[in-house]
Protein backbone atom coordinates (compact mmCIF):
# COMPACT_ATOMS: atom_id res chain seq x y z
CA UNK A 1 0.00 0.00 0.00
CA UNK A 2 1.49 3.37 -1.04
CA UNK A 3 1.66 6.38 1.28
CA UNK A 4 -1.36 8.11 -0.27
CA UNK A 5 -3.55 5.04 0.03
CA UNK A 6 -2.38 4.47 3.61
CA UNK A 7 -3.25 8.05 4.56
CA UNK A 8 -6.70 7.77 2.96
CA UNK A 9 -7.34 4.50 4.78
CA UNK A 10 -6.27 5.93 8.12
CA UNK A 11 -8.46 8.99 7.60
CA UNK A 12 -11.45 6.76 6.71
CA UNK A 13 -10.95 4.69 9.84
CA UNK A 14 -10.61 7.83 11.94
CA UNK A 15 -13.90 9.19 10.56
CA UNK A 16 -15.58 5.84 11.19
CA UNK A 17 -14.38 5.66 14.79
CA UNK A 18 -15.43 9.27 15.35
CA UNK A 19 -18.93 8.55 14.03
CA UNK A 20 -19.34 5.47 16.20
CA UNK A 21 -18.08 7.39 19.23
CA UNK A 22 -20.72 10.08 18.63
CA UNK A 23 -23.48 7.48 18.21
CA UNK A 24 -22.54 5.64 21.40
CA UNK A 25 -21.78 8.56 23.74
CA UNK A 26 -24.03 11.48 22.71
CA UNK A 27 -27.20 12.33 24.63
CA UNK A 28 -29.98 10.48 22.71
CA UNK A 29 -32.21 13.56 22.76
CA UNK A 30 -29.50 15.65 21.10
CA UNK A 31 -29.21 13.09 18.29
CA UNK A 32 -32.96 13.37 17.67
CA UNK A 33 -33.07 17.16 17.90
CA UNK A 34 -30.25 17.42 15.36
CA UNK A 35 -32.40 15.51 12.86
CA UNK A 36 -35.42 17.66 13.63
CA UNK A 37 -33.31 20.72 12.81
CA UNK A 38 -32.70 19.34 9.32
CA UNK A 39 -36.34 18.55 8.56
CA UNK A 40 -37.68 21.99 7.62
CA UNK A 41 -34.61 22.75 5.48
CA UNK A 42 -35.15 19.50 3.60
CA UNK A 43 -38.84 20.23 3.09
CA UNK A 44 -38.20 23.76 1.80
CA UNK A 45 -35.45 22.50 -0.53
CA UNK A 46 -37.78 19.88 -1.97
CA UNK A 47 -40.73 22.29 -2.19
CA UNK A 48 -38.75 24.92 -4.09
CA UNK A 49 -36.56 22.76 -6.31
CA UNK A 50 -38.49 19.58 -7.25
CA UNK A 51 -41.08 20.27 -9.99
CA UNK A 52 -43.29 17.28 -9.16
CA UNK A 53 -43.35 18.13 -5.46
CA UNK A 54 -44.24 21.76 -6.15
CA UNK A 55 -47.22 20.49 -8.13
CA UNK A 56 -48.24 18.03 -5.40
CA UNK A 57 -48.15 20.77 -2.75
CA UNK A 58 -50.11 23.17 -4.96
CA UNK A 59 -52.84 20.60 -5.57
CA UNK A 60 -52.99 19.89 -1.81
CA UNK A 61 -53.34 23.59 -1.03
CA UNK A 62 -50.12 23.62 0.99
CA UNK A 63 -48.16 26.87 1.06
CA UNK A 64 -44.50 26.08 1.85
CA UNK A 65 -43.95 29.55 3.30
CA UNK A 66 -46.39 28.77 6.11
CA UNK A 67 -44.53 25.60 7.14
CA UNK A 68 -42.23 27.15 9.73
CA UNK A 69 -42.33 24.60 12.55
CA UNK A 70 -42.49 20.84 13.01
CA UNK A 71 -46.06 21.18 14.27
CA UNK A 72 -47.01 23.05 11.06
CA UNK A 73 -45.14 20.44 9.01
CA UNK A 74 -47.22 17.62 10.51
CA UNK A 75 -50.45 19.56 10.15
CA UNK A 76 -50.07 21.07 6.69
CA UNK A 77 -47.73 18.92 4.59
CA UNK A 78 -49.60 16.15 2.75
CA UNK A 79 -48.68 12.50 2.98
CA UNK A 80 -47.63 11.02 -0.34
CA UNK A 81 -47.24 7.49 -1.69
CA UNK A 82 -45.44 6.09 -4.69
CA UNK A 83 -48.77 6.13 -6.53
CA UNK A 84 -48.83 9.92 -6.10
CA UNK A 85 -45.34 10.34 -7.51
CA UNK A 86 -43.89 7.86 -9.95
CA UNK A 87 -46.79 6.98 -12.29
CA UNK A 88 -47.83 10.62 -12.67
CA UNK A 89 -44.58 12.48 -13.29
CA UNK A 90 -41.55 12.10 -15.53
CA UNK A 91 -38.32 10.99 -13.93
CA UNK A 92 -36.88 14.47 -14.54
CA UNK A 93 -39.75 16.15 -12.69
CA UNK A 94 -39.20 14.10 -9.53
CA UNK A 95 -35.53 15.09 -9.48
CA UNK A 96 -33.99 18.09 -7.78
CA UNK A 97 -34.12 21.09 -10.19
CA UNK A 98 -35.79 18.82 -12.73
CA UNK A 99 -32.33 17.67 -13.79
CA UNK A 100 -31.29 14.03 -14.01
CA UNK A 101 -27.79 14.93 -15.17
CA UNK A 102 -26.04 14.01 -11.90
CA UNK A 103 -27.22 10.37 -12.09
CA UNK A 104 -24.56 7.78 -11.27
CA UNK A 105 -26.81 4.73 -11.05
CA UNK A 106 -30.50 3.89 -10.95
CA UNK A 107 -32.58 1.09 -9.55
CA UNK A 108 -36.21 0.01 -9.53
CA UNK A 109 -38.44 -1.37 -6.82
CA UNK A 110 -39.66 -4.94 -7.19
CA UNK A 111 -43.02 -3.85 -8.61
CA UNK A 112 -44.69 -6.22 -6.13
CA UNK A 113 -47.60 -3.81 -5.63
CA UNK A 114 -48.12 -3.33 -9.36
CA UNK A 115 -46.50 0.13 -9.32
CA UNK A 116 -42.78 0.66 -9.86
CA UNK A 117 -40.81 3.28 -7.97
CA UNK A 118 -37.25 4.35 -8.68
CA UNK A 119 -34.13 5.38 -6.83
CA UNK A 120 -31.19 7.34 -8.19
CA UNK A 121 -27.66 7.62 -6.82
CA UNK A 122 -25.37 10.57 -7.50
CA UNK A 123 -21.62 10.45 -6.90
CA UNK A 124 -22.04 12.33 -3.62
CA UNK A 125 -24.94 10.19 -2.48
CA UNK A 126 -23.04 7.01 -3.38
CA UNK A 127 -20.01 8.19 -1.39
CA UNK A 128 -22.24 9.00 1.60
CA UNK A 129 -23.85 5.56 1.34
CA UNK A 130 -20.47 3.83 1.31
CA UNK A 131 -19.46 5.67 4.49
CA UNK A 132 -22.76 4.90 6.23
CA UNK A 133 -22.84 1.21 5.30
CA UNK A 134 -19.15 0.63 6.03
CA UNK A 135 -19.56 2.28 9.44
CA UNK A 136 -22.52 0.01 10.25
CA UNK A 137 -20.62 -3.05 9.00
CA UNK A 138 -17.60 -2.10 11.08
CA UNK A 139 -19.76 -1.74 14.18
CA UNK A 140 -21.40 -5.12 13.58
CA UNK A 141 -18.58 -7.16 12.05
CA UNK A 142 -15.29 -5.29 12.71
CA UNK A 143 -14.51 -5.09 8.98
CA UNK A 144 -11.58 -2.73 9.58
CA UNK A 145 -9.87 -5.47 11.61
CA UNK A 146 -10.88 -8.61 9.70
CA UNK A 147 -10.28 -9.40 6.05
CA UNK A 148 -13.86 -9.60 4.80
CA UNK A 149 -15.61 -10.72 1.60
CA UNK A 150 -19.16 -9.53 0.96
CA UNK A 151 -21.38 -11.87 -1.08
CA UNK A 152 -24.31 -9.88 -2.45
CA UNK A 153 -27.09 -12.26 -3.42
CA UNK A 154 -29.82 -9.68 -3.82
CA UNK A 155 -31.62 -9.69 -7.19
CA UNK A 156 -29.67 -8.56 -10.23
CA UNK A 157 -29.27 -4.79 -10.41
CA UNK A 158 -29.26 -4.23 -6.64
CA UNK A 159 -25.71 -3.24 -5.75
CA UNK A 160 -24.37 -2.65 -2.25
CA UNK A 161 -22.41 0.60 -1.70
CA UNK A 162 -19.38 -0.57 0.30
CA UNK A 163 -15.60 -0.41 0.08
CA UNK A 164 -15.39 -4.16 0.81
CA UNK A 165 -14.59 -6.62 -1.96
CA UNK A 166 -17.98 -7.78 -3.27
CA UNK A 167 -19.09 -10.87 -5.16
CA UNK A 168 -22.38 -10.11 -6.92
CA UNK A 169 -24.07 -13.46 -7.49
CA UNK A 170 -27.67 -12.29 -7.79
CA UNK A 171 -30.17 -15.04 -7.01
CA UNK A 172 -27.93 -17.89 -8.14
CA UNK A 173 -27.59 -20.10 -5.07
CA UNK A 174 -25.07 -22.35 -6.84
CA UNK A 175 -22.86 -19.36 -7.70
CA UNK A 176 -23.08 -18.03 -4.13
CA UNK A 177 -22.04 -21.40 -2.71
CA UNK A 178 -19.24 -21.80 -5.28
CA UNK A 179 -17.88 -18.36 -4.37
CA UNK A 180 -18.11 -19.15 -0.66
CA UNK A 181 -16.36 -22.51 -0.92
CA UNK A 182 -13.54 -21.22 -3.10
CA UNK A 183 -12.90 -17.86 -1.44
CA UNK A 184 -13.63 -18.46 2.26
CA UNK A 185 -10.13 -19.88 3.01
CA UNK A 186 -8.64 -16.58 1.79
CA UNK A 187 -10.74 -14.40 4.10
CA UNK A 188 -11.21 -14.11 7.84
CA UNK A 189 -14.97 -13.76 7.53
CA UNK A 190 -17.72 -13.86 4.91
CA UNK A 191 -20.88 -11.71 4.92
CA UNK A 192 -23.84 -12.94 2.84
CA UNK A 193 -26.75 -10.62 2.05
CA UNK A 194 -29.98 -11.77 0.42
CA UNK A 195 -33.68 -12.45 0.68
CA UNK A 196 -34.28 -14.63 3.76
CA UNK A 197 -35.72 -17.56 1.81
CA UNK A 198 -32.72 -17.53 -0.52
CA UNK A 199 -30.41 -17.52 2.51
CA UNK A 200 -32.34 -20.50 3.88
CA UNK A 201 -31.65 -22.38 0.64
CA UNK A 202 -27.95 -21.44 0.63
CA UNK A 203 -27.42 -22.74 4.17
CA UNK A 204 -29.48 -25.90 3.68
CA UNK A 205 -27.96 -26.80 0.32
CA UNK A 206 -24.48 -25.95 1.58
CA UNK A 207 -24.96 -28.35 4.47
CA UNK A 208 -26.04 -31.05 2.01
CA UNK A 209 -22.85 -30.41 0.01
CA UNK A 210 -20.76 -30.99 3.13
CA UNK A 211 -20.19 -27.45 4.41
CA UNK A 212 -20.00 -27.49 8.21
CA UNK A 213 -21.49 -24.05 8.84
CA UNK A 214 -20.76 -24.33 12.56
CA UNK A 215 -17.04 -24.16 11.79
CA UNK A 216 -17.24 -21.30 9.30
CA UNK A 217 -16.83 -17.62 10.20
CA UNK A 218 -19.86 -16.46 8.27
CA UNK A 219 -22.51 -13.87 9.04
CA UNK A 220 -25.94 -13.52 7.44
CA UNK A 221 -27.73 -10.27 6.56
CA UNK A 222 -31.40 -10.49 5.60
CA UNK A 223 -33.20 -7.98 3.41
CA UNK A 224 -36.10 -7.79 0.95
CA UNK A 225 -38.73 -9.41 3.19
CA UNK A 226 -39.84 -9.54 6.82
CA UNK A 227 -39.08 -12.70 8.80
CA UNK A 228 -40.18 -13.85 12.26
CA UNK A 229 -37.82 -14.30 15.17
CA UNK A 230 -38.35 -18.06 14.87
CA UNK A 231 -36.73 -17.88 11.41
CA UNK A 232 -33.61 -16.40 13.03
CA UNK A 233 -33.69 -19.29 15.50
CA UNK A 234 -33.85 -21.76 12.62
CA UNK A 235 -30.87 -20.28 10.75
CA UNK A 236 -28.99 -19.93 14.03
CA UNK A 237 -29.46 -23.63 14.63
CA UNK A 238 -27.79 -24.37 11.28
CA UNK A 239 -24.94 -21.96 11.95
CA UNK A 240 -24.48 -22.91 15.59
CA UNK A 241 -24.91 -19.29 16.70
CA UNK A 242 -23.98 -18.37 20.26
CA UNK A 243 -26.70 -15.80 20.98
CA UNK A 244 -24.77 -14.30 23.89
CA UNK A 245 -21.70 -13.50 21.79
CA UNK A 246 -22.57 -13.68 18.07
CA UNK A 247 -18.86 -13.36 17.24
CA UNK A 248 -19.72 -15.63 14.32
CA UNK A 249 -23.07 -16.71 12.93
CA UNK A 250 -24.76 -13.35 13.48
CA UNK A 251 -28.08 -13.19 11.63
CA UNK A 252 -29.08 -9.55 11.33
CA UNK A 253 -31.64 -7.68 9.30
CA UNK A 254 -31.57 -4.50 7.29
CA UNK A 255 -34.50 -2.65 5.77
CA UNK A 256 -34.49 -0.38 2.77
CA UNK A 257 -36.85 1.08 0.21
CA UNK A 258 -35.56 1.36 -3.37
CA UNK A 259 -36.63 4.96 -3.88
CA UNK A 260 -35.35 6.07 -0.44
CA UNK A 261 -32.25 4.14 0.62
CA UNK A 262 -31.09 0.52 0.65
CA UNK A 263 -30.11 0.71 4.32
CA UNK A 264 -32.66 2.88 6.08
CA UNK A 265 -32.64 0.81 9.28
CA UNK A 266 -30.62 -2.08 10.66
CA UNK A 267 -30.37 -4.43 13.62
CA UNK A 268 -27.46 -4.79 16.05
CA UNK A 269 -26.34 -7.44 18.51
CA UNK A 270 -28.14 -5.46 21.22
CA UNK A 271 -31.45 -5.23 19.35
CA UNK A 272 -31.22 -8.94 18.47
CA UNK A 273 -30.68 -9.85 22.12
CA UNK A 274 -33.74 -7.78 23.05
CA UNK A 275 -35.83 -9.62 20.47
CA UNK A 276 -34.52 -13.00 21.62
CA UNK A 277 -35.54 -12.10 25.17
CA UNK A 278 -38.97 -10.93 23.99
CA UNK A 279 -39.51 -14.20 22.12
CA UNK A 280 -39.07 -16.10 25.40
CA UNK A 281 -40.75 -13.61 27.76
CA UNK A 282 -44.24 -12.41 26.91
CA UNK A 283 -44.09 -9.70 29.58
CA UNK A 284 -41.27 -8.00 27.72
CA UNK A 285 -42.89 -8.77 24.36
CA UNK A 286 -46.18 -7.17 25.40
CA UNK A 287 -44.41 -4.14 26.86
CA UNK A 288 -42.52 -3.60 23.61
CA UNK A 289 -45.11 -4.47 21.01
CA UNK A 290 -48.52 -4.40 22.68
CA UNK A 291 -50.69 -6.62 24.83
CA UNK A 292 -51.40 -9.98 23.24
CA UNK A 293 -48.59 -9.77 20.67
CA UNK A 294 -47.53 -13.29 19.71
CA UNK A 295 -45.80 -12.59 16.40
CA UNK A 296 -43.37 -9.86 17.28
CA UNK A 297 -42.13 -7.33 14.70
CA UNK A 298 -38.46 -6.61 14.01
CA UNK A 299 -36.67 -3.98 16.09
CA UNK A 300 -34.36 -1.66 14.12
CA UNK A 301 -32.10 1.29 14.86
CA UNK A 302 -32.51 4.38 12.66
CA UNK A 303 -30.52 7.57 12.11
CA UNK A 304 -32.35 10.85 12.79
CA UNK A 305 -29.81 12.87 10.78
CA UNK A 306 -30.70 10.81 7.68
CA UNK A 307 -34.43 10.21 8.07
CA UNK A 308 -37.26 11.87 9.93
CA UNK A 309 -39.82 9.22 10.84
CA UNK A 310 -43.49 9.48 11.78
CA UNK A 311 -46.12 6.88 12.50
CA UNK A 312 -49.48 8.06 11.21
CA UNK A 313 -52.81 6.45 11.99
CA UNK A 314 -54.60 5.50 8.77
CA UNK A 315 -58.34 5.36 8.24
CA UNK A 316 -58.45 1.79 9.55
CA UNK A 317 -56.39 2.86 12.61
CA UNK A 318 -53.30 0.88 11.60
CA UNK A 319 -50.04 2.75 12.37
CA UNK A 320 -48.28 3.41 9.05
CA UNK A 321 -44.63 4.40 8.70
CA UNK A 322 -43.98 7.76 7.05
CA UNK A 323 -40.43 8.77 6.02
CA UNK A 324 -38.90 12.13 5.14
CA UNK A 325 -35.40 12.03 3.66
CA UNK A 326 -33.01 14.70 4.93
CA UNK A 327 -29.80 14.50 2.91
CA UNK A 328 -29.02 17.34 0.49
CA UNK A 329 -27.17 14.82 -1.70
CA UNK A 330 -30.37 13.06 -2.81
CA UNK A 331 -31.50 13.60 -6.39
CA UNK A 332 -35.01 12.34 -5.55
CA UNK A 333 -35.80 13.71 -2.07
CA UNK A 334 -39.13 12.39 -0.83
CA UNK A 335 -40.98 14.10 2.03
CA UNK A 336 -43.72 12.55 4.21
CA UNK A 337 -43.56 9.44 2.08
CA UNK A 338 -45.88 6.71 3.33
CA UNK A 339 -44.21 3.32 2.85
CA UNK A 340 -47.28 1.60 4.36
CA UNK A 341 -45.40 -0.64 6.75
CA UNK A 342 -47.00 -1.18 10.14
CA UNK A 343 -44.60 0.35 12.65
CA UNK A 344 -44.01 1.83 16.09
CA UNK A 345 -41.33 4.35 17.10
CA UNK A 346 -39.29 4.31 20.32
CA UNK A 347 -37.00 6.97 21.71
CA UNK A 348 -33.83 5.55 23.21
CA UNK A 349 -34.98 6.55 26.69
CA UNK A 350 -38.42 4.98 26.17
CA UNK A 351 -36.81 1.67 25.22
CA UNK A 352 -34.47 1.95 28.19
CA UNK A 353 -37.42 2.41 30.55
CA UNK A 354 -39.26 -0.60 29.11
CA UNK A 355 -36.18 -2.79 29.49
CA UNK A 356 -35.55 -1.63 33.05
CA UNK A 357 -39.17 -2.15 34.07
CA UNK A 358 -39.12 -5.72 32.74
CA UNK A 359 -35.79 -6.63 34.31
CA UNK A 360 -33.71 -6.42 31.12
CA UNK A 361 -31.80 -3.20 31.71
CA UNK A 362 -28.55 -5.01 30.91
CA UNK A 363 -29.75 -5.35 27.30
CA UNK A 364 -30.01 -1.60 26.72
CA UNK A 365 -28.31 -0.84 23.36
CA UNK A 366 -24.89 0.74 23.15
CA UNK A 367 -25.99 2.90 20.20
CA UNK A 368 -27.88 5.92 21.50
CA UNK A 369 -30.13 5.95 18.45
CA UNK A 370 -33.93 5.86 18.45
CA UNK A 371 -35.56 2.66 17.23
CA UNK A 372 -38.61 1.42 15.41
CA UNK A 373 -40.38 -1.90 15.13
CA UNK A 374 -41.69 -3.05 11.75
CA UNK A 375 -44.11 -5.92 11.43
CA UNK A 376 -44.80 -6.18 7.72
CA UNK A 377 -47.07 -4.37 5.28
CA UNK A 378 -50.62 -3.33 6.12
CA UNK A 379 -53.68 -4.88 4.44
CA UNK A 380 -52.20 -8.39 4.66
CA UNK A 381 -54.89 -9.85 6.92
CA UNK A 382 -57.57 -12.26 5.80
CA UNK A 383 -60.77 -12.26 7.82
CA UNK A 384 -63.79 -14.52 8.21
CA UNK A 385 -66.25 -13.01 10.70
CA UNK A 386 -64.10 -12.39 13.80
CA UNK A 387 -61.35 -14.83 12.80
CA UNK A 388 -58.17 -13.56 11.14
CA UNK A 389 -55.02 -14.97 9.61
CA UNK A 390 -51.80 -13.24 8.50
CA UNK A 391 -48.71 -14.35 6.56
CA UNK A 392 -46.60 -13.29 9.54
CA UNK A 393 -48.38 -15.74 11.86
CA UNK A 394 -47.98 -18.59 9.36
CA UNK A 395 -44.26 -17.85 8.95
CA UNK A 396 -43.76 -17.71 12.70
CA UNK A 397 -45.53 -21.04 13.10
CA UNK A 398 -43.63 -22.89 10.38
CA UNK A 399 -40.25 -22.01 11.90
CA UNK A 400 -41.17 -23.05 15.43
CA UNK A 401 -40.46 -26.63 14.36
CA UNK A 402 -37.07 -26.98 12.68
CA UNK A 403 -37.96 -30.44 11.33
CA UNK A 404 -40.88 -28.85 9.50
CA UNK A 405 -38.99 -25.72 8.37
CA UNK A 406 -36.32 -27.74 6.57
CA UNK A 407 -38.97 -29.40 4.40
CA UNK A 408 -40.25 -26.18 2.82
CA UNK A 409 -38.99 -23.61 0.34
CA UNK A 410 -40.62 -21.01 2.57
CA UNK A 411 -43.21 -20.25 -0.09
CA UNK A 412 -46.89 -20.51 0.82
CA UNK A 413 -50.21 -18.95 -0.22
CA UNK A 414 -53.17 -17.86 1.91
CA UNK A 415 -56.73 -17.67 0.63
CA UNK A 416 -60.34 -18.12 1.64
CA UNK A 417 -62.10 -21.05 0.01
CA UNK A 418 -65.67 -22.04 0.87
CA UNK A 419 -65.61 -19.72 3.91
CA UNK A 420 -62.51 -21.49 5.24
CA UNK A 421 -58.92 -20.33 5.50
CA UNK A 422 -56.68 -22.30 3.14
CA UNK A 423 -52.90 -22.45 3.55
CA UNK A 424 -50.99 -23.92 0.60
CA UNK A 425 -47.33 -24.79 1.19
CA UNK A 426 -44.55 -25.76 -1.22
CA UNK A 427 -42.08 -28.48 -0.23
CA UNK A 428 -38.46 -28.42 -1.36
CA UNK A 429 -37.24 -30.65 -4.17
CA UNK A 430 -36.84 -34.23 -3.08
CA UNK A 431 -39.52 -34.20 -0.37
CA UNK A 432 -42.93 -35.83 -0.67
CA UNK A 433 -46.26 -35.27 1.03
CA UNK A 434 -47.19 -37.77 3.73
CA UNK A 435 -49.65 -37.91 6.64
CA UNK A 436 -46.76 -37.40 9.07
CA UNK A 437 -45.56 -34.29 7.19
CA UNK A 438 -49.10 -32.88 7.08
CA UNK A 439 -49.66 -33.50 10.78
CA UNK A 440 -46.33 -31.94 11.83
CA UNK A 441 -46.78 -28.88 9.63
CA UNK A 442 -50.36 -28.29 10.72
CA UNK A 443 -49.31 -28.55 14.36
CA UNK A 444 -46.48 -26.05 13.86
CA UNK A 445 -48.68 -23.51 12.07
CA UNK A 446 -51.45 -23.92 14.63
CA UNK A 447 -49.12 -22.66 17.37
CA UNK A 448 -49.68 -19.18 15.91
CA UNK A 449 -52.79 -19.43 13.72
CA UNK A 450 -55.65 -19.71 16.18
CA UNK A 451 -58.47 -19.84 13.61
CA UNK A 452 -59.51 -23.11 11.94
CA UNK A 453 -57.74 -23.66 8.61
CA UNK A 454 -57.20 -26.24 5.91
CA UNK A 455 -53.68 -27.14 4.90
CA UNK A 456 -52.71 -28.25 1.40
CA UNK A 457 -49.09 -29.31 0.84
CA UNK A 458 -47.54 -29.65 -2.62
CA UNK A 459 -44.43 -31.37 -3.86
CA UNK A 460 -42.04 -28.82 -5.34
CA UNK A 461 -42.98 -29.27 -8.99
CA UNK A 462 -46.72 -29.39 -8.28
CA UNK A 463 -46.96 -26.02 -6.52
CA UNK A 464 -49.25 -24.00 -8.82
CA UNK A 465 -47.78 -20.53 -8.22
CA UNK A 466 -44.79 -18.76 -9.81
CA UNK A 467 -43.53 -21.66 -11.90
CA UNK A 468 -41.91 -19.49 -14.58
CA UNK A 469 -38.86 -19.65 -16.82
CA UNK A 470 -35.63 -18.87 -14.98
CA UNK A 471 -33.83 -16.23 -17.03
CA UNK A 472 -31.00 -16.08 -14.48
CA UNK A 473 -29.55 -19.18 -16.18
CA UNK A 474 -28.74 -20.12 -19.78
CA UNK A 475 -31.38 -22.34 -21.37
CA UNK A 476 -30.44 -26.02 -21.50
CA UNK A 477 -31.39 -27.03 -25.04
CA UNK A 478 -29.91 -30.53 -24.91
Amino acid sequence: MNIGARIRREWTLFERRKTLNILTTTDPEKIVSHGEGLLLKSFQRCASRVPAYRDILKKAGCSPAKVSSIAAFKEMVPLITKEDVFPKYSIQDVCLDGNIGRIRSAMSSSGFSGVYSFGINTEKNHANAVKAIDTALDYLFSISQKKTLFINSLPMGVRVPTSLPVADTSIRWDMALAIFQKFSPAFEQILILSDPHFLKKILEDGAEQGIDWRRENVHIITGEDWVPETFRSYLGNILGTDWDRMDRGLIGGTMGVAELDLNLFHESRDSIRIQRAALADKRLRYALYGEGCDVQPTLFHYYPHRTYLEVVESRDSSPELVVSMLSDALLIPLIRYNVKDVARLYSFNELKTILNDCGYGHLCPELKLPLLSVGGRKNRTLRISDATITPEAVKHGIYTDFSVAILTTGYFRLSITDETFLIEVQLKKGYTVSPDVEAAMKKAIATQVRAPFRLRIYCYQDFPYSMELDYERKFKNI
